[in-house]
C-alpha cells in the first residue's frame, strides 16, 4: 500500500514541486515530503557553511602602510625610510647624498642612451632618403662637345632625363634672335636662355605631358613632339601646339676653351 501511494501521480507532483522550490531558495511551509522537511532541504542546498580561514601573512614590503603612505604620496620621509633605510640606519648616508647621486647617475645614463638611440634611428632613416653615391656622381657631369659639328644635335642622359645639345649655325642664331617676343607664348629672349648662343642645351622633355620630342622635325626644323603636336624652335621655345612653356634649360656652363660642357651645380663647376 505504501509503495502504491508513493507511485501515485499527485504524490510525485508534490515531491517535484517541493524540490524545485527548495532549489530556488524559497518555500511556503515546511511540509514533510517523504520524511524530509522542505526547509531543511532548502537550507542544505542553498546555504554554504564557511569555516574560518587562517589570516594571510604578508611580507613587510607588501603591507599597505609600506606601499602607500598614510599622509601624502611618497613624501621625503617615506622615500627615505623605505628606499634608503639601510644606509640611514647604518649611518653611512645620513643625509641621503649617496642615494641622490645614484639616482642622478642612473638618470644621466638613461638620457644618454635615449639620445644615442634617437640619433642612430634618425641617421638610419635619413640615410635611406639620401641619394646613392652613383646618383651623386651623375649629378654633375662634363661632356666633350669639341667633336660636334655645326648644325648637329647630340642627345645625352643627365639625371635620368634626355638632354639635347646642339651646335647651332650662325643662321640659326640670327633667326632666333629676330623672333619678336610678343609672338611667343612663353616670351624669352634667345640670349637670356643660353650661356653661349653657339650651344643650345635643353632638357628633352615636352612641357605638355612629358613626352620626348623628335629632333630635326616640326614646322621650325628643331624639336617636335608627335604625341600632341607641339612645335619648338632652335631656342627651345614653344611656337605651336598645346605645350604651355618652353623647353627647360638645365644649369650648364661651357668650359675648357669651348671644348667641354658642364652640367649640374654651377657652384662646383671648374673655372
Amino acid at each position: 500500500d505504501h509503495l502504491r501511494t508513493f507511485l501515485t501521480v499527485p504524490y510525485q507532483m508534490a515531491l517535484a514541486r517541493a524540490l524545485v522550490q527548495a532549489t530556488r531558495g524559497y518555500s511556503t511551509a515546511p511540509a514533510l515530503v517523504g520524511g524530509v522537511a522542505v526547509a531543511q532541504l532548502r537550507e542544505s542546498l542553498t546555504t554554504t557553511k564557511l569555516k574560518g580561514k587562517p589570516p594571510v601573512k604578508l611580507p613587510a614590503y607588501l603591507k599597505p602602510e609600506v606601499l602607500r603612505p598614510s599622509r601624502g604620496a611618497f613624501t621625503d620621509k617615506f622615500v627615505m625610510d623605505t628606499y634608503v633605510r639601510s644606509a640611514v640606519k647604518n649611518g653611512e648616508d645620513a643625509t641621503g647624498d649617496r642615494a641622490r647621486l645614484y639616482c642622478y647617475f642612473v638618470k644621466a645614463n638613461m638620457w644618454a642612451c635615449s639620445l644615442a638611440m634617437t640619433r642612430a634611428m634618425a641617421l638610419f632613416f635619413i640615410s635611406h632618403f639620401r641619394p646613392t653615391k652613383s646618383t651623386q656622381a651623375l649629378a654633375n657631369i662634363e661632356v666633350d662637345i669639341g667633336d660636334i659639328p655645326e648644325g648637329k644635335t647630340v642627345t645625352i642622359v643627365w639625371r635620368g632625363k634626355p638632354v639635347f645639345i646642339r651646335h647651332r649655325t650662325d643662321e640659326e642664331i640670327a633667326a632666333e634672335a629676330a623672333v619678336p617676343l610678343a609672338s611667343l607664348r612663353d616670351p624669352q629672349a634667345d640670349s637670356d636662355r643660353l650661356a653661349d648662343t653657339k650651344w643650345a642645351v635643353f632638357v628633352g622633355v615636352c612641357t605638355h605631358l612629358g613626352c620626348v620630342p623628335n629632333v630635326g622635325e616640326g614646322n621650325f626644323g628643331a624639336y617636335f613632339c608627335p604625341c600632341h603636336g607641339s612645335h619648338y624652335d632652335h631656342s627651345g621655345r614653344i611656337r605651336k601646339g598645346p605645350a604651355p612653356l618652353n623647353l627647360e634649360v638645365p644649369p650648364h656652363k661651357i668650359i675648357g676653351d669651348g671644348k667641354s660642357l658642364y652640367l649640374g651645380d654651377l657652384a662646383s663647376a671648374p673655372q
